[in-house]
């Protein structure tokens, strides 16, 4: 979806690699939006989350796999990524925060919270991927 050759995609692209927090938008089954921040892994093609098994945002995609992600805006909000897709809660056991590209994102704050990726590994226990079905932006040329 992202075309990497296009200036625009390619700094979308590198931002989604970077960065650290993603916002996660779910839908309630009243229709109410639900959004926290998350971290993740973008693969170039998918995001993979990890949720304790009791968190809302689990019971309304188990309701409606519908979701929103969101970059943190840049440039005083004169630099947004938004992300419309699909996610799906997996049931895969390889899949965990102590794999090394997500703990190796993510040591440095685990470490500043006095965490580890093997002390979160027993809490985040629920792995969901999201596809994405839309990249809106708007901002940066």
């Amino acid at each position: 979806m992202l075309d990497l050759a296009q200036p625009k995609d390619a700094h979308i692209e590198q931002r989604l690699r970077s960065e650290l927090i993603i916002w996660l938008s779910t839908v309630r089954p009243d229709g109410r939006p639900h959004l926290v921040p998350v971290w993740f892994l973008w693969d170039g093609a998918t995001f993979l989350i990890f949720s304790q098994p009791k968190d809302l945002k689990l019971r309304n995609l188990r309701h409606n796999p519908d979701v929103v992600l969101a970059l943190e805006t840049r440039d005083q909000g004169n630099e947004v990524v938004l992300i419309e897709g699909k996610a799906a809660l997996l049931d895969d056991p390889t899949l965990k925060i102590t794999m090394p590209t997500y703990a190796e994102k993510y040591d440095a704050l685990m470490k500043s919270m006095g965490w580890t990726a093997e002390w979160m590994a027993t809490r985040y226990t629920e792995p969901v991927r999201i596809t994405p079905t839309r990249f809106i932006s708007w901002g940066h040329e």
